[in-house]
């Protein structure tokens, strides 16, 4: 029989490994954001926004223009914390490899290592959906909103949320103007977020998607292109959670067109499925030049050391995306396996987003 001690380092082995193979949630919007780890407990961007003055020529032997730069600003914040966890003494066999007279064997050590992991994969999730939802409400509204502290707005500016009510009509009225409201979006980002990509990734629902090609537009003048998803190179084809409509153009953009349709269920609702972008709701973004960044927090994980006797744990912060840990809680005598995260989706480049309420959702047949 295997002592303990041996017994814990096969263990962790095993459940670590297994732990890894991943199934994938919902990605698609996270696919636009960039992920970087910190050690710190908050994150933040330097800002310094540019013009696009020309340079003016002088007489040869004068003095030259001189040029001066605006101060940037450094802008920094909590990024919310995530701790799951569950006791892994209400397990089937955790008795059986740690008990007072343990009966395992290998394969009974395999079986609990497996149940360990596939319990922290769906606490990973869990997490790993409300990334997600960070960054679909960055893309809707610009505010990430918390349960359990102020809510995180970035401060995009109006006339990058328009209610096309408004600014032409809705996509449900056929004699709609879509393609001016197209041009109008991608303007917006090439005149305030200073991009002059002109290929654009625009993201809605099923639902905006039928009244699109319900249209005069979409009929008549989208020079609609079903291209394969093989022949598109960006992060958001090997995504999970949205389907690759084809291709259309306005003026002298052309859109990507994405449907996303994804659904969580939000926590303390009783178990309501909750859309992560409404249905009404489409965006859009250049597929080049942006900077969106999904940073994670340092993590505030239990280092120990059992070569130094006064302090043999102690706390310090970890620059991880993810921080797997188990300790025993000696008061509720369990042992806990825990899985922390502390992300913030920051839409760096702000103003190279473009979000439109294409629909009334009420009554999505009137325009």
């Amino acid at each position: 029989m295997l002592p303990v001690e041996q017994v814990k380092g096969i263990f962790t082995h095993a459940y670590m490994r297994a732990y890894r193979e991943d199934i994938p949630v919902p990605s698609f919007l996270r696919s636009f954001f960039t992920t970087s780890v910190y050690e710190t407990k908050t994150v933040g961007i330097e800002v310094e926004r540019m013009d696009e003055k020309i340079a003016v020529d002088v007489l040869r032997g004068t003095d030259g223009n001189r040029n001066q730069f605006s101060l940037s600003t450094e802008k920094q914040w909590m990024p919310p914390f995530f701790n799951e966890y569950f006791d892994a003494t209400s397990l089937d066999r955790y008795d059986r490899v740690f008990g007072a007279d343990p009966a395992f064997t290998p394969k009974t050590i395999g079986y609990l290592a497996t149940d360990v992991s596939r319990k922290l994969i769906e606490l990973r999730k869990k997490i790993e959906r409300a990334k997600e939802l960070q960054c679909a409400q960055v893309f809707d509204t610009g505010t990430v909103v918390l349960i359990n502290g102020d809510n995180i707005n970035f401060k995009r500016k109006a006339t990058s949320m328009v209610d096309l009510v408004g600014a032409g009509g809705y996509w449900s009225t056929t004699t709609t103007d879509i393609e001016a409201q197209l041009i109008a979006g991608a303007e917006f980002v090439r005149n305030n977020g200073k991009n002059g990509t002109s290929e654009f990734n625009l993201t809605m629902s099923g639902l905006a998607w039928v009244a699109l090609k319900k249209t005069n537009y979409f009929k008549d003048n989208a020079n609609f292109q079903q291209v394969k998803l093989i022949d598109i190179m960006m992060p958001q084809k090997a995504a999970f959670g949205a389907g690759y409509m084809g291709r259309i153009s306005a003026g002298a953009y052309i859109f990507n067109i994405w449907t996303y349709d994804e659904v969580y269920k939000a926590a303390g609702s009783g178990g309501v499925i909750t859309r992560y972008l409404p249905s009404d709701t489409a965006f859009m973004a250049p597929v080049n030049g942006t900077r969106f960044e999904l940073a994670h927090a340092g993590i505030p994980a239990i280092i120990r050391d059992t070569t130094n006797a006064e302090f043999s744990e102690y706390i310090a912060q970890q620059a991880s995306e993810y921080w797997i840990n188990n300790y025993i809680d000696y008061k509720a005598k369990s042992h806990t396996f825990e899985i922390m995260s502390a992300p913030l989706a920051v839409p760096v480049t702000v103003d190279m987003i473009y979000t439109m309420t294409v629909l009334n959702v009420e009554n999505p047949e009137i325009g």
